[in-house]
């Protein structure tokens, strides 16, 4: 057995020799794995040498004994450069070292030039876009704009050191008209060549981002027609029937999911978050709630590309950092949580104290969605989301008077202009409208 403490094995060369010495039967799986990898590389030194030798300069002595060669130079007029040593080994040395870093040299070049197509740099910058985020269903929508946008363009394909502002700011117009972009979907479009072409400028690939240098005129991106008031909330004639369908739902199959919609009127959360609220999320004195995790989608990708079906997964955290508040408790939330929780402890269902739970588990967000858009059925109006459930609760606050910061941090909203620009709706009917009109405009 080969001792690694032994003198004889402290340089490469003498290790090599030692171990090759050695009895096979008596070393050790890494040692014949290190017995395997120096010989290989010595054969390679060896033919490294020979070539040099055979096919461009021998090595000699002159008079004073030392040991001279060339390499080749092609900045030198004769194309090659001296090389000297005092002992032919560290000349041998010199001359491996220098082939070894010329080969180095192109095998990165050769990396550098794989390296210079969105094609390529593109799944190495996804990889590090799903590192700065944990929302797997981000990185999913990323790969499906990758597959809509780009898998069938030419500019994939192309030469990114050849790119110039005018060439990108061209092709970005075209992609523009061709596909109708909205501002959204302009944005989501861009952002990949933009950022691939970020990552290349971080990697030295190119010296700058010609993308950066211009900007798309907003009036060529197609304009999003405001949507009705009447389809983002639930009107004042809406939410009654809705919160009764869901109470028959409870009373007669028991089920604690479908009290989830009439809650959510109430706390204005959202469905993931509501669906991993727990008890002990609740304060000592019931008056507040919590909010510090949500449930996700966690989607991974196959080597291939495809992706795994979605699973829904509670994680500790929530959207934003203005995600992780405290929001109050409403005397009918207070009701509605305490149905909830006797409700599950006389059919004794539990699953690590959340409180929505079915079959003895916790439900996923669909379960509530799905029966909300059949509540609407039943009314007899248009299908709507748990998310307008979310801004009817918005609404409601701004039509009670409530402050907008205290609204924004109750919501969980970083910047109070999203609450105004994209939650507030007017929830009343056309007559309620007039009426007030009426009210309004009299002398």
């Amino acid at each position: 057995m080969c001792n690694s403490n032994n003198d004889s094995c402290n340089s490469p060369l003498n290790k090599w020799t030692f171990l090759s010495k050695c009895d096979i039967m008596d070393l050790d799986t890494e040692e014949l794995l290190e017995l395997y990898n120096m010989k290989k590389q010595l054969k390679k030194e060896n033919a490294i040498l020979q070539e040099h030798i055979e096919n461009f300069y021998h090595i000699w002595t002159n008079d004073k004994g030392v040991f001279l060669s060339y390499l080749p130079d092609s900045t030198k007029p004769k194309g090659r450069k001296p090389v000297t040593a005092t002992t032919k080994e560290k000349l041998e040395r010199k001359i491996i070292d220098f082939y070894l870093e010329r080969e180095q040299k192109k095998e990165n070049q050769k990396e550098q030039e794989r390296l210079t197509t969105l094609r390529n740099i593109y799944s190495l910058w996804l990889n590090i876009k799903g590192l700065e985020t944990n929302a797997t269903s981000y990185i999913r929508r990323i790969d499906n704009d990758w597959n809509a946008y780009y898998t069938t363009d030419p500019i994939i394909d192309m030469d990114i050191r050849t790119f110039t502002k005018a060439i990108l700011k061209e092709w970005a117009l075209n992609k523009v008209r061709d596909k109708e972009l909205t501002k959204t979907q302009y944005y989501n479009m861009s952002m990949i060549i933009r950022q691939c072409l970020d990552y290349a400028v971080d990697h030295e690939l190119i010296p700058l981002n010609p993308y950066n240098q211009f900007t798309v005129d907003k009036k060529l991106l197609k304009k999003v027609k405001q949507p009705e008031d009447g389809t983002q909330v639930f009107l004042t004639n809406e939410r009654p029937l809705i919160e009764c369908e869901a109470w028959a739902d409870f009373e007669e199959k028991g089920c604690t999911s479908a009290l989830a919609i009439p809650l959510a009127f109430q706390l204005g959360v959202r469905l993931g978050e509501l669906i991993a609220i727990k008890e002990t999320d609740i304060s000592p004195d019931g008056k507040y709630l919590h909010i510090q995790r949500m449930v996700q989608k966690q989607e991974r990708q196959r080597p291939d590309g495809s992706w795994y079906p979605a699973r829904w997964e509670a994680v500790e955290h929530t959207k934003s950092s203005a995600g992780d508040r405290m929001i109050y408790l409403t005397k009918e939330a207070r009701r509605i949580i305490k149905t909830i929780i006797d409700s599950n402890k006389e059919n004794g269902f539990y699953d690590d104290g959340f409180l929505f739970i079915h079959g003895g588990k916790r439900i996923n967000p669909r379960a509530v969605d799905t029966r909300i858009r059949k509540y609407c059925d039943h009314i007899n109006i248009s299908s709507k989301s748990t998310h307008k459930i979310r801004k009817t609760y918005i609404s409601s606050l701004l039509d009670g008077g409530i402050n907008i910061n205290e609204i924004r941090k109750q919501v969980g909203h970083e910047d109070e202009r999203t609450t105004l620009k994209n939650y507030c709706f007017n929830r009343k009917t056309s007559v309620e409208n007039e009426s007030d009109m009426e009210k309004a405009l009299a002398i």
